[in-house]
């Protein structure tokens, strides 16, 4: 478990820890639907912001629950795709994509464990409110883009220039697809 939250030892050891990455996949999301939204159901809390999905913003936390595993699963392989694209590298093309979707899902989870924290604090305390939660999923944000980047430098051997550009196009591709989806 000491793996998970050392950066420098996760991706130095990238070969054992890529069986890791799907579970952090679906941890991650679960997680997120089980100890957030759920409550945030329960509460009959309204979403942030109006649902852009044609989904009634008083079930919307209803169908999140249902959607956001898919929607993880699916934002993570989009991010893994993109950052493989611009990624030069050798090896064989299944060894690649199976390391950089180990890079972005730690990346993803990681800083998810300090929100996940934050959002329970303000949904129990009854300070569940745009200004209070942004702050702090902004910083998650940047985490996981040094987290890709560093990924990205140490186990490709990548520009630190160069990873950083891959780092913050996924950044913009999670916070588009998450203003899409997620409230």
């Amino acid at each position: 478990m000491g793996i998970l939250f050392n950066p420098r030892r996760f991706f130095a050891e990238i070969g054992k820890t890529l069986q890791l990455a799907p579970m952090l996949v679906v941890i991650r999301w679960v997680g997120t639907a089980s100890f957030i939204t759920l409550p945030l159901w329960l509460f009959r809390t309204q979403p942030f912001t109006q649902p852009w999905l044609p989904i009634p913003a008083e079930s919307y936390y209803f169908w999140q629950l249902i959607f956001l595993l898919p929607y993880g699963i699916v934002l993570t392989l989009i991010l893994s795709g993109v950052s493989l694209f611009f990624l030069r590298g050798g090896g064989r093309f299944g060894t690649r994509f199976r390391a950089v979707f180990a890079i972005i899902s730690y990346g993803l989870f990681l800083p998810w464990i300090f929100c996940l924290a934050w959002d329970l604090f303000l949904i129990f305390s009854g300070h569940w409110m745009f200004a209070w939660a942004v702050p702090v999923h902004t910083m998650a944000v940047l985490a996981e883009g040094f987290l890709y980047a560093y990924g990205f430098h140490r186990v490709f051997g990548t520009s630190w220039g160069r990873a950083a550009l891959i780092a913050a196009l996924n950044s913009l591709i999670f916070i588009g697809l998450s203003a899409l989806i997620v409230r």
